[in-house]
């Protein structure tokens, strides 16, 4: 009886390894292929990212193909704009910026990522309801609220975004689900 469950503890053990191994391998094969992609060569450290950002999430080691592995980085994406949203909600509640331009444009900032968070909504549905087409282009839109947040603070205003790295990031994450998705799509 002792014997039959350690075969049972072993087979499960084993298969979970070799479940992990495809998991990792999924992520690395898929990252290498997108970060070649002109669309994110000029994203410091994309491929690295990519890699570490989905493999810090603990559903992608269920992941088996590329639509799961979209799911997961959707998810990743939609994670980090909330850490940015609540970010930025912070520094204007406890009045740590520097200006009152630069409250007004954190302001306009946190609208964006409201517009985003609904269309990385959309296209994550659009995705379970297998329309590639239509999530495709809400996850590309998605990524408006990174990239106009920080124009706004490049400008000739002389102000300077409290959420450079924060947006940066998040730019990178709405990008791998996206480019992932795009890869498959050609």
């Amino acid at each position: 009886m002792k014997m039959l469950m350690y075969i049972v503890v072993f087979v499960l053990l084993f298969t979970g390894c070799i479940a992990n191994k495809k998991a990792d391998s999924l992520i690395q094969e898929s990252c290498k292929k997108i970060s070649k992609s002109v669309l994110v060569d000029t994203i410091p450290h994309f491929e690295k990212d990519c890699i570490e950002s989905l493999k810090a999430n603990p559903e992608s080691q269920k992941a088996r193909n590329i639509d799961d592995l979209i799911m997961v980085g959707m998810n990743n994406a939609m994670s980090q704009l909330s850490t940015v949203k609540t970010t930025v909600e912070k520094i204007i509640k406890e009045k740590k910026y520097k200006s009152s331009l630069s409250k007004k444009l954190l302001g306009e900032c946190l609208k964006l990522y409201s517009k985003s968070a609904h269309m990385l909504t959309s296209g994550l549905n659009y995705l379970k309801k297998g329309n590639l087409e239509k999530a495709q282009y809400e996850i590309n839109d998605a990524d408006e609220a990174p990239v106009f947040c920080e124009l706004k603070f490049n400008g000739d205003n002389q102000q300077i975004s409290p959420v450079k790295k924060e947006n940066d990031l998040l730019l990178t994450m709405i990008n791998i689900p996206y480019m992932i998705l795009m890869e498959q799509n050609l």
